[in-house]
């Protein structure tokens, strides 16, 4: 994973696009075609795929690499708002995607 804490080269903006789980490689280069939720761009029909057929060998290692995107963070929900606040931009764009 690659992570800017600083900012320094990222400007503060993350974008997710990419993961890997078990043996397999996720998201392609092209441009997500479906509406995304914010820092999000990912896009691999593959990755559905594999979290749908229990008997894939990476069926295991993809849901648990989604289950600690969305569990393992330090993000609050504002429930007025039905956003979530981060406080870095690398946090919300792992917890997006896991959205």
């Amino acid at each position: 994973m690659f992570s800017d804490k600083t900012g320094t080269l990222t400007c503060n903006i993350m974008e997710f696009r990419k993961f890997t789980a078990g043996t397999q490689l996720y998201g392609t280069s092209e441009p997500a075609v479906d509406p995304q939720e914010p820092n999000v761009n990912f896009n691999d029909p593959n990755m559905f795929a594999v979290l749908n057929n229990k008997n894939h060998e990476d069926h295991d290692s993809l849901r648990r690499v989604l289950l600690f995107l969305a569990c393992c963070h330090a993000i609050i929900l504002d429930e007025k708002k039905g956003t979530y606040n981060a406080a870095s931009p690398d946090e919300l764009a792992l917890v997006n995607a896991a959205k």
